[in-house]
């Protein structure tokens, strides 16, 4: 975001769709090729929200698309994983869990590299009522996030990688309009 504005960012993000259909095409999944209208009519919705863009950026629209692709692939892969020959073997609460650990571990060397000890010395430093209190918010928040990404993986299953990119921007729309 320090590249390009937060409403520049949205509209280049809301072409993953245009990714994610290349991306299920290469992989050799099936594609209802009916969905490239919706998938075009966000394209060109994209299009004309970003003509005239202030701020413009090059280096901050190729690392919206960069981000795309790899938002891209992660829902395609999951697809192939929930619908291929390991369907089986996949079903979305597995994959949830197959997904968490290596995240976790990511997400703890991340916060180690970024941070440091810090964060876990205020931790040890804080007394139980906070603690308690921010024990409690952690939980909360991790919650909140298996919860939406267990979502996520079954309207991935049920819709496809793209049907399921549609709708959120379906979603995002009819939020903005009310």
């Amino acid at each position: 975001l320090g590249f390009s504005t937060v409403a520049f960012t949205e509209i280049i993000g809301s072409t993953t769709c245009l990714f994610t259909v290349a991306m299920v095409v290469l992989m050799g999944m099936p594609f209802d090729y009916w969905l490239l209208l919706p998938t075009c009519a966000v394209a060109m919705g994209c299009g004309v929200s970003t003509a005239g863009e202030v701020n413009f950026s090059a280096l901050g629209m190729i690392l919206c698309f960069t981000s795309n692709a790899f938002r891209s692939m992660k829902v395609s892969l999951q697809q192939k994983l929930m619908t291929g020959e390991s369907k089986d073997k996949f079903d979305p609460c597995t994959l949830l869990m197959w997904i968490s650990v290596p995240s976790t571990i990511a997400m703890t060397f991340g916060s180690l590299l970024s941070e440091g000890m810090e964060p876990w010395r205020r931790l040890a430093e804080m007394d139980s009522q906070t603690f308690r209190g921010v024990w409690v918010a952690i939980h909360i928040s991790c919650l909140n996030a298996v919860v939406l990404n267990l979502a996520q993986l079954f309207v991935t299953k049920d819709l496809g990688a793209v049907g399921g990119q549609l709708v959120a921007q379906a979603k995002a729309v009819l939020t903005v309009l009310g």
